[in-house]
């Protein structure tokens, strides 16, 4: 499970990046469902380290969409 984990996460950011890019949804949208692939994934391989990238990079595109 631990090599298809950091698969999902690679395929999650790139495709998220792609829609981003593309202007084809909104980052909030986005968002909500980058949180959910990010808890299921925990829920499931708890402290896996790919989590850890999935987090770092809604945090970097919340600085760019949201910043303060």
């Amino acid at each position: 499970m631990g090599e298809k984990i950091y698969a999902i996460v690679d395929r999650t950011i790139e495709y998220t990046r792609e829609l981003l890019e593309t202007s084809q949804i909104d980052w909030a949208v986005a968002r909500v469902g980058l949180d959910r692939i990010h808890d299921s994934l925990a829920c499931e391989s708890p402290g896996h380290p790919a989590l850890d990238r999935l987090r770092d990079f809604i945090v970097e595109q919340d600085r760019i969409y949201r910043p303060h």
